[in-house]
């Protein structure tokens, strides 16, 4: 876990002034988003806040969850829970808890992006392919879901070996991306025993498939977070990103209050400022797509990808792959399909 402590001012005069003349308030922020995604929001959060320190932690999704049940009924170690793991934001929330707040906000952003005024999805993150410029020419570029399989099956060669995608086996977020997949289609099904013919290597975070993809070691990545690939193709000229034409996913990172926080009202002016038009927009500028109706493109980075948009949404049904027998079950049928050639 990384831990920094971001009090800013308007100027270090101000900042001096304030550390003598009122007492510095924590709020502590713990997340799995890198800081250098929100450090922008949280100092512009501060300053319409003075006399607010922000704790900020990024913390392993599965450690942050575990933190929040731990600390039931105490005082906890956490005022806002920010994760992307939304089956366990939602398990948080379902099981009690999350308080219950509704936000100033809430009229503002889509109905899929909350949950019983417990949990709100924070984020728009298109679920994207990746592929290499230098080496893929545009006809071998797939454009949708069925294209990706018609060129795996017809020009297998270019792709053999060199295709990657998560290993939902030890990815949560992988294994939320197929499923959702094989929620929309049964087709998915075809294109995983495809991907099984092409030899696809298999990672547990999109970081180093895009790496790969750039190095040129793969040609072509599928179930990417687009937010980390937008921002590796501002400076990456080899990186192109494709939004399927025929649906593309977007996950969203869901923020909380527990309720053993020990800043409620600070928590819950947290939240409202993640969900305003000014904290949107300051996610934006990291390719943090927005959930607000009244923000335009919906999906960052491609405004025609509102069109075939389909976000995962904030349900009950996020934690159909929590139960054991069931994910055991579909990892399997996984497994079958992907060595079924």
């Amino acid at each position: 876990m990384s831990l920094c402590v971001l009090a800013f001012a308007q100027d270090p005069g101000a900042g001096q002034k304030a550390a003598t003349d009122r007492p510095q308030v924590s709020l502590v922020v713990k997340t799995t988003t890198d800081l250098s995604e929100a450090a922008d929001l949280v100092s512009e959060f501060t300053k319409l806040n003075p006399g607010v320190a922000v704790e900020y932690s990024k913390i392993l999704s599965t450690d942050l969850f575990d933190q929040v049940v731990k600390s039931a009924g105490t005082k906890g170690t956490a005022d806002v829970v920010w994760s992307s793991s939304m089956d366990l934001q939602i398990k948080l929330a379902n099981d009690g808890y999350a308080a219950e707040y509704r936000s100033a906000e809430a009229d503002g952003i889509f109905g899929w992006a909350r949950w019983k005024d417990r949990a709100y999805g924070v984020t728009a993150e298109p679920v994207v392919i990746v592929f290499n410029k230098r080496l893929l020419h545009e006809g071998l570029v797939p454009k949708d879901h069925a294209e990706l399989l018609r060129l795996l099956t017809d020009h297998l060669p270019v792709f053999q070996g060199k295709i990657a995608t998560y290993d939902p086996e030890r990815s949560g977020t992988g294994l939320l991306f197929i499923t959702q997949d094989v929620r929309v289609t049964a087709q998915t099904w075809k294109l995983v025993a495809a991907m099984g013919r092409a030899k696809v290597k298999l990672y547990s975070s999109s970081g180093p498939m895009i790496d790969r993809v750039s190095a040129g070691d793969l040609v072509l990545a599928y179930n990417v977070l687009g937010s980390y690939a937008l921002e590796r193709a501002k400076r990456d000229q080899d990186i192109g990103v494709v939004f399927p034409s025929d649906y593309t996913l977007l996950l969203s990172r869901i923020a909380l209050i527990p309720q053993s926080a020990q800043q409620p009202e600070l928590a819950r002016r947290f939240v409202d400022f993640l969900l305003s038009r000014n904290g949107q927009a300051l996610l934006a500028r990291h390719s943090l797509g927005s959930v607000r109706e009244d923000t335009e493109p919906v999906v960052a980075g491609n405004a025609d990808a509102k069109i075939a948009a389909r976000p995962i949404a904030l349900s009950i049904d996020l934690l159909t792959y929590l139960d054991q027998a069931k994910r055991r079950r579909f990892l399997k049928d996984w497994k079958e399909f992907l060595q079924a050639y």
